[in-house]
């Protein structure tokens, strides 16, 4: 989709923040509950958009965040992989300045669009998506409905969701990035 195209950042103009809270087309959305729609992003982040733009819109928006560098594949090193962390519960992650996984955790309240979310029982969760697989690699349970996560041991509560774009699944494909390709 890229930056620029959808809804988040076509017109920031006249946009007011209320610390986490967007106001786009005279709706008033917080970013802490925004939808979670697998292979597509958040309802401000698609996949694809580019690190500039979203860094533009959280400065317009007076949001704060963190952003830093991620370790480098040694694949191909050349390709610069950086992290921005909002209000330490919206974790995006860019390969070579595009938006590509998106991890949420801690205060943030958003649902996946079958009702499972943070702070969930990990059995109810098992019960409403019966594709969730335990993954022992990975250390979380994956679904094959696009995202994967991550129970605390102890609570078997969902502290860690994660969506990513479709490639991802398919480690071969993903790490040949010839998917990049699409988004600049």
């Amino acid at each position: 989709m890229g930056a620029g195209r959808h809804k988040g950042f076509g017109n920031t103009k006249g946009i007011k923040n209320n610390l986490n809270y967007i106001i786009l087309g005279g709706n008033k959305m917080n970013l802490m509950n925004e939808n979670i729609i697998p292979y597509e992003g958040l309802d401000s982040f698609k996949f694809g958009d580019k690190l500039e733009s979203i860094r533009c819109m959280l400065k317009k928006l007076n949001i704060p965040f963190n952003q830093h560098m991620d370790k480098k594949q040694s694949i191909h090193p050349e390709l610069k992989h950086e992290i921005i962390t909002i209000n330490n519960s919206i974790n995006l992650f860019f390969i070579d300045s595009i938006l590509f996984e998106i991890g949420l955790e801690n205060d943030f309240n958003g649902q996946l669009p079958n009702c499972i979310s943070l702070g969930m029982d990990l059995n109810k969760a098992k019960q409403i998506d019966s594709n969730l697989e335990y993954d022992d690699d990975e250390d979380a349970y994956i679904s094959t409905n696009g995202y994967t996560i991550i129970d605390d041991i102890q609570t078997q509560k969902i502290n860690y969701i994660e969506i990513y774009i479709s490639k991802v699944e398919n480690s071969n494909e993903f790490f040949k990035y010839k998917w990049l390709d699409r988004f600049k």
